[in-house]
């Protein structure tokens, strides 16, 4: 979706760090915010810096490949032990082109609006993207210990980054906003660790979940885990990392019904929080919410399916 609030088209080839600036980009505010339909909700206006950017990749090292409908990461390391040579960060440029666009974002953002993390994605997402997706698998199994090592490191420059942004990021009101739409007491950020959806959930406990309770200890406790429909079995460890604020799942089309994962929804609202993200499968939501604890379920519904505010409030005296 980020890639849409492109005002002209990218230059061909690889994206710069030169290219990303804000003659070129709208804002989240300028794009999803200026003009909603919905106005009745409690949806909090952010503003982050451009999400379609593979940050972190970047950073360490990957090219950004440009097409007309998102950007990605690029493949650059070639073998599993290459990885305990490469440096990281490996493209400074990325890092302090960040930097200036939180400075911008928090020097320009509107009296109403919240300057949130950008998508930091956690250090197996990382190593896929330097790796390859089918490389990065057969390294989980040929090197664990090279996986690890360089997954250390890559955890070490998301703590600096969220350090770098919450240094220039003020707080608002007595909290800080976020990119899913919430206002929280204390620093705040969502962590995920997608290419896990696709391992086993042993492999995520032993190799990854140490640097997710790192972000956790460091930060405190507003920091949330991200999951999604399509690949969500790591899920009880995420709820083991001490002082998880709570979990937030995405519902694809291309995932288990909304109906199939009650189950699943009420054990996590049963020990946490819970942003529940509902993409599809909209017409099983009235029966789902019936049956899942009201307290720590924080409900977002796409605008494809509520957009006006006599919508939104036929969604709730439907659903509560």
């Amino acid at each position: 979706m980020p890639i849409n609030y492109l005002k002209e088209p990218l230059p061909r080839g690889d994206v710069l760090p030169a290219d990303v600036t804000r003659d070129r980009v709208r804002t989240d505010y300028e794009d999803v915010f200026a003009q909603r339909a919905v106005k009745s909700d409690d949806w909090m206006p952010y503003v982050a810096p451009w999400r379609a950017v593979p940050w972190l990749e970047a950073m360490c090292g990957c090219p950004v490949r440009s097409s007309a409908g998102s950007l990605a990461a690029g493949r650059f390391v070639e073998t599993v032990d290459g990885l305990r040579s490469i440096a990281i960060p490996g493209n400074s440029q990325w890092l302090e082109r960040l930097r200036e666009q939180i400075r911008e974002l928090q020097e320009t953002a509107p009296e109403d609006c919240w300057v949130s993390p950008t998508i930091l994605r956690g250090p197996s997402d990382v190593l896929a993207a330097m790796r390859g997706l089918g490389d990065f698998f057969l390294d989980l199994s040929d090197d664990p210990q090279a996986v690890a090592d360089a997954a250390a490191r890559i955890n070490k420059l998301h703590l600096d980054v969220l350090d770098m942004h919450f240094s220039l990021v003020r707080e608002k009101l007595g909290g800080y906003g976020h990119i899913f739409g919430y206002w929280a007491p204390h620093v705040t950020t969502v962590i995920q660790e997608d290419a896990m959806g696709m391992s086993s959930p042993s492999c995520y406990r032993d190799l990854f979940m140490p640097y997710n309770a790192a972000i956790v200890e460091h930060l405190g406790p507003c920091v949330f885990f991200h999951l999604h429909s399509t690949g969500y079995r790591h899920y009880r460890h995420v709820l083991d990392i001490p002082r998880i604020a709570g979990l937030q799942m995405t519902v694809e089309a291309n995932g288990p019904q909304l109906s199939d994962l009650i189950p699943v929804l009420r054990e996590i609202l049963e020990r946490t929080r819970l942003i529940l993200s509902v993409e599809s499968h909209f017409d099983q939501l009235q029966a789902t919410t019936r049956q899942l604890p009201a307290e720590g379920l924080y409900l977002i519904v796409s605008d494809k399916f509520v957009s006006t505010d006599g919508d939104f409030k036929n969604l709730l005296a439907a659903n509560w």
